[in-house]
């Protein structure tokens, strides 16, 4: 192995090459007195023969794998303890209280933690080998559509903003010099947490029941419609005549009314008039259209389908 490609490419942190030199690894010992075994580049792990030929393949003996696997278990318990996060007990906690509730739904729960796990997936994106950050991935706008409706509404996502370093500056959320490697355990746990919720949202059980109650292909292809009609919203959100579904034409074309149907139109945020036969996405209070909402319950729609399609 190249010293200074792995310094290049793997470690890029101080005491890189003496935690190596921990695992068992040596500059090759020169065979001329002359040459320096530093300046050889190279850093290898002693075969089980030292009478082996510098072009032979390294043979390891049973002792030396033992010993680097247990120094592999070492090197990631000590990085799994600095690397801990609080959102698993967090999330736990928040799952308990929203089970609590007369009608307890995880979307709001489910999609704050994907929105902060994009938010913390940019800072790390953003990173460069020294493990700085543009100040463009450090912000998150107070009045954005995500903050707003996302994280504010779910206390827990405040709490995991604040134990990540972020604070509250002039309207912006800031945090200042993250580490990367707590961004990176950050991004797992949610990925976690968000894999533990994937069935249990509302769209999820729309879907699944509009599958098991209806044969054939009209499921498919209502979905098909239903993705198509978001994906209008969300490329021209200030188009009314995409915000009004007419329920005779979208059910005709999946062959007629499903069970089910209404219900994943509801569960998408639209609200289904029986009177008019129409189905029109709901606005927010001061009237605008939550396009993260939108697209957020797109991609569970998508999601939901593709995951339910591979049972």
């Amino acid at each position: 192995m190249s010293a200074k490609k792995i310094q290049r490419d793997i470690v890029r942190i101080s005491g890189g090459i003496a935690l190596l030199k921990c695992a068992g690894f040596r500059y090759p010992i020169s065979k001329e007195p002359s040459q320096s075994a530093r300046n050889s580049g190279l850093l290898e792990f002693p075969s089980s023969s030292s009478s082996s030929s510098s072009t032979s393949p390294t043979t390891l003996s049973t002792s030396s794998l033992e010993s680097l696997k247990k120094f592999r278990r070492e090197v990631f318990e000590i990085v799994s303890k600095r690397t801990k996060t609080c959102i698993p007990e967090l999330m736990e906690r928040a799952r308990d209280e929203d089970l609590k509730k007369e009608k307890p739904s995880l979307e709001r729960l489910y999609f704050a933690a994907i929105e902060l796990r994009k938010l913390f997936s940019n800072v790390i994106a953003a990173s460069d080998a020294d493990g700085r950050v543009s100040m463009d991935f450090l912000s998150l706008d107070s009045g954005s559509q995500v903050f707003k409706y996302r994280l504010r509404s779910v206390p827990c996502s405040i709490d995991i903003l604040k134990q990540m370093g972020y604070e509250e500056v002039r309207g912006y959320w800031r945090v200042v010099s993250p580490v990367v490697e707590t961004f990176v355990a950050a991004v797992e746990d949610l990925s976690a947490e968000i894999s533990k919720m994937r069935t249990r949202t509302p769209v999820f059980k729309a879907t699944l029941k509009l599958v098991k109650s209806n044969p054939g292909q009209g499921p498919r292809v209502l979905v098909s419609t239903l993705l198509a009609c978001l994906c209008r919203i969300i490329d021209d959100p200030d188009n009314m005549k995409y915000h009004k579904l007419k329920l005779s034409v979208l059910f005709r074309k999946s062959g007629g009314f499903l069970n089910g149907g209404r219900q994943i139109l509801t569960r998408l945020g639209f609200k289904v008039d029986d009177v008019t036969e129409t189905a029109s996405l709901r606005h927010t209070r001061s009237g605008e259209v939550d396009l993260n909402l939108v697209e957020l319950r797109r991609n569970d729609l998508q999601r939901s389908w593709e995951e339910l399609n591979q049972m």
